[in-house]
This record gives structure tokens, C-alpha cells and sequence, in this order.
């Protein structure tokens, strides 16, 4: 049983290791690395993003706010698709062919977006990024939204 335990401890230790830098370089946090096969969640900063946004119009956003927080004061990302992370069980099967495409979530800060990413990651979903800062930081800056 030792002998086993110690097993499992040193192959985590190498997944730790092998694995650990995810996230922590520029290069795997820059605008272009979305699109490469990157770690399946990523938190970007909304200056990332809007870059993103500039380059690849295309890419999909879901807000995972409240329909009262998607219209509210600090609006959305215009095209952002609006999935409440509420009823993400029932959502996110609706979106399994988007499970290799890049995926940006945003909700009001974090919280939400990063639940949201990490549960679509245990479905398959393979390039996630959840925005750090969310619509408040997004305001802040002062980029474009719609209500």
C-alpha cells in the first residue's frame, strides 16, 4: 500500500511539473495563443480580449451573466452570447460542437466565467479563456458595449 501511495504521489508531482507553467508565460496569455492548442482555461486581461476581438470579429463570446446584467448598466460584448451560468447544464450541451473552438467567457468580474470554464473543460471543451476583470474592467477601459 506504501509502495503504491508513493507511486501516485511522484506521478503527481511529475503532472505538477510537466503541466505547472500553464498560463504563466506572455506567450501562452498573448491574443495569438488563443487560437494554438493552449491550456484548456485561461484567464485573459480585457485589453487580451478586445485585442482578440480586433483581429479574429468572429470569435465567440458567451456572457454567462443574468438577462438583467446582459441589458443592465454595464451592457455586453457586442455578438457575446448570453448562457446564464444558472442553467449552464442545460446550455452546454447545445454548444458541444464548439468544443475545439476558442471560447471566450465573460460574466460581471470572474467568478462566474471561471465556474463556467472549468465546467465545460470536465465536458471536452479544449480552449477556454475566461476574462479577468470581466464587464466591470471592460467598462473601465472604456471599450464598446450594447445594452
Amino acid at each position: 500500500m506504501r509502495r503504491f501511495l508513493a507511486c501516485r504521489f511522484i506521478c503527481f508531482i511529475l503532472a505538477l511539473a510537466a503541466f505547472g507553467g500553464w498560463g504563466c508565460s506572455e506567450a501562452q496569455n498573448s491574443p495569438d495563443s488563443l487560437a494554438q492548442n493552449a491550456p484548456a482555461v485561461r484567464h485573459l486581461s480585457v485589453e487580451e480580449v478586445y485585442q482578440i476581438l480586433q483581429n479574429q470579429p468572429g470569435a465567440i463570446v458567451i456572457d454567462v451573466r443574468t438577462q438583467e446584467e446582459f441589458t443592465g448598466p454595464l451592457g455586453h460584448i457586442s455578438g457575446a452570447q448570453l448562457k446564464p451560468v444558472q442553467e449552464m447544464h442545460t446550455w452546454a450541451s447545445q454548444i458541444d460542437s464548439l468544443k475545439n473552438q476558442p471560447v471566450i467567457l465573460i460574466c460581471r468580474t470572474v467568478n462566474r466565467s471561471g465556474k463556467a470554464a472549468e465546467y465545460l473543460r470536465s465536458r471536452g471543451f479544449t480552449n477556454l479563456a475566461a476574462v479577468k476583470g470581466g464587464m466591470v474592467e471592460w467598462n473601465n477601459k472604456g471599450y464598446p458595449v450594447e445594452k
